[in-house]
C-alpha cells in the first residue's frame, strides 16, 4: 500500500509561502523521500521469487510499481542457501550482483525451475505517486522537514534532515545487527 504525497501536506504547507504550486511541492516531497531511502536505507523489503531458467543467468528484478533500487542486499537460492554479493577480486562459488539497477545477475546459469528471492532496499521512484505506508508510518516528519527544507532552501533545516537521516540509518542498522554492540570496550 502506498500512501500519497498529499498526505504529507499538513506537515509541510503551512511552512511555504502561500501560492505555492502543488505540483513544485509533490516535485521537492518526492526528492526529500528518495534522498531520505538513500541515506537511511530504511524501506526494506523482499521481493517475489524469480524461477530461474534453464542457461539464463541474468534476471528482470521484480521491482514493486513505482519504486526504484537503492541496493541489493542480498538474495537467497532454493538450494543454495543465502548468496554473496558480488565484491572485486576473484569469486568463488555462486553470487549475484546488479549492475543496472533493473536486472540482477548470477555468476553462474542455475538448474531451471528454482526460486530466487531478493532482499532489496528501495526509494520512491521518479513517477510515484507516494511512499509505502510503512515508511510514512514511521519517518513522515522526516520526510516533511526534508522537503520543506528543499521547498525554502533552508540550510539549517536540511542540517537537520540529514542529522535525523544519520540518525535513524544507525538506529535501523542496529536493529538488524545479528549481536547488540557492546556498551564498554574490554581490553
Amino acid at each position: 500500500m502506498m500512501r500519497t504525497w498529499a498526505d504529507f501536506f499538513p506537515d509541510v504547507l503551512p511552512g511555504v509561502e502561500l501560492g505555492t504550486p502543488e505540483p513544485t511541492v509533490v516535485h521537492q516531497l518526492r526528492r526529500a523521500a528518495q534522498e531520505f531511502c538513500q541515506r537511511t536505507r530504511a524501506w526494506r523489503t523482499l521481493l517475489p521469487p524469480i524461477t530461474t531458467e534453464e542457461g539464463d543467468a541474468i534476471y528482470n528484478i521484480p521491482l514493486p510499481e513505482h519504486s526504484a533500487l537503492v541496493r541489493l542486499e542480498g538474495g537467497e537460492l532454493q538450494g543454495y542457501g543465502p548468496l554473496a554479493l558480488w565484491r572485486p577480486g576473484e569469486g568463488r562459488g555462486q553470487y549475484l550482483l546488479t549492475q543496472d539497477t533493473r536486472t540482477v545477475a548470477l555468476h553462474r546459469a542455475t538448474a531451471p525451475g528454482m526460486s530466487l528471492v531478493l532482499d532489496v532496499t528501495l526509494k520512491p521512484s521518479d513517477m510515484a505517486l507516494g511512499i509505502d505506508d510503512m515508511v510514512f508510518e514511521q519517518y513522515s516528519e522526516v520526510i516533511a522537514r526534508g522537503g520543506l527544507a528543499r521547498l525554502r532552501g533552508d540550510q539549517l533545516l536540511r542540517a537537520q534532515f540529514i542529522s535525523d537521516c544519520d540518525s535513524i540509518n544507525v538506529a535501523v542498522w542496529r536493529g538488524r545487527a545479528a549481536v547488540r554492540p557492546r556498551a564498554q570496550p574490554y581490553f
